[in-house]
């Protein structure tokens, strides 16, 4: 139960400009297919008409005119209601995008900076799972590749620093000590442990 909330995020706008144009294209869809039944129900009925009482009176209208005002009434408070649900369920669904690949994109950005420590992980219930489960395979092969090197790096290493003790050749000593601090600075640059 400690590991669950490790991973609780705490805010639901990870990357803001892609949430916010999942979000808005859902709810344009959502206005759009409302817009287009009430065009659909108004364009079919128009030549239809409807009888009723108004202020006492009987009046004879065009269906479609009829039952326009409720419509477009009935339609702004599905629209409102779905858009709130659509506004919801969108925020949700581009969360479980959105926080997982932030979180792969930190760990990467750790792995770019020659730290193979951490695992990368995320959630169990998020999308990017398999994702995330392929760049820890990595991770954990670049760790053992890396940790392999160091090993045979010492031994090497011990071995030149010998051969430049035994060097009597200034310039030789001077190339052989150079290239040890390249490498020992290159390797240095992975952190394993």
């Amino acid at each position: 139960m400690g590991g669950e909330n490790k991973f609780r995020r705490s805010q639901y706008f990870i990357d803001a400009r892609f949430q916010i144009a999942f979000i808005a294209r859902f709810c344009l869809i959502t206005v759009l297919a409302s817009a287009l039944i009430v065009f659909l129900i108004y364009y079919f009925n128009r030549q239809t008409t409807t009888v009723a009482f108004e202020n006492l009176k009987v009046v004879v209208k065009s269906t479609a005119d009829f039952i326009l005002p409720a419509m477009l009434q009935i339609m702004m408070g599905v629209t409102l209601l779905v858009g709130i649900a659509t506004v919801a369920v969108a925020l949700f669904t581009s969360h479980k995008i959105a926080g997982p690949l932030y979180r792969i994109k930190t760990d990467l950005d750790k792995l770019k900076g020659g730290d193979l420590r951490g695992p990368i992980r995320v959630r169990g219930r998020d999308q990017a799972q398999r994702l995330a489960q392929s760049f820890e395979e990595m991770r954990v092969e670049m760790k053992d590749s890396i940790s392999a090197v160091k090993e045979e790096w010492d031994s090497i290493r011990s071995n030149l620093i010998k051969l430049e003790s035994e060097t009597q050749d200034g310039e030789e000593k001077k190339v052989l000590q150079a290239n040890i601090e390249r490498i020992d600075s290159e390797l240095s640059k992975f952190k394993i442990d």
